[in-house]
């Protein structure tokens, strides 16, 4: 079995700023996470949604990329992070967008299937836990 090393950047939406560049340049590492979800998050995110319905992510993983985003890809680390929030397509296109303003050439890769809001009115959002297997595929698939 080979060694994984994993460091994880962000615990909730809000976490330290600069925990992503920490992590890139304190050790070796293979995969970077950030956690960025909690009940909370995801009324924050809903109400930035009902004003542009093309939000609904984490727009501080944005800024954070664009400061690590070429150290993590010179470095050969991975990142994984669940920051898509209600509009995981939506993040994925603006780090797509940021990774060719910045000439750093990602494979990028976004989950769904976890809303459940069209289920139930009236409800800002309704969202359920998908599990490992998505981001698994993607990671084989050749992610970034």
């Amino acid at each position: 079995m080979s060694l994984l090393r994993v460091g994880n950047a962000s615990g909730f939406y809000g976490d330290r700023f600069s925990a992503m560049r920490e992590m890139l340049t304190d050790g070796p590492l293979d995969v970077l996470t950030g956690d960025y979800l909690a009940e909370l998050t995801m009324l924050i995110l809903g109400r930035d949604r009902l004003k542009n319905p093309d939000a609904g992510y984490a727009r501080t993983f944005l800024r954070q990329l664009e400061e690590c985003l070429g150290l993590a890809h010179e470095r050969g680390v991975r990142i994984v992070a669940n920051a898509g929030g209600l509009n995981p397509a939506g993040l994925a296109d603006a780090v797509r967008t940021l990774a060719g303003r910045l000439g750093i050439p990602v494979r990028v890769a976004h989950v769904e299937g976890d809303d459940l809001t069209a289920a139930h009115p009236g409800t800002l959002a309704a969202h359920a836990y998908l599990g490992g297997f998505g981001i698994a595929a993607c990671l084989r698939a050749g992610a970034d």
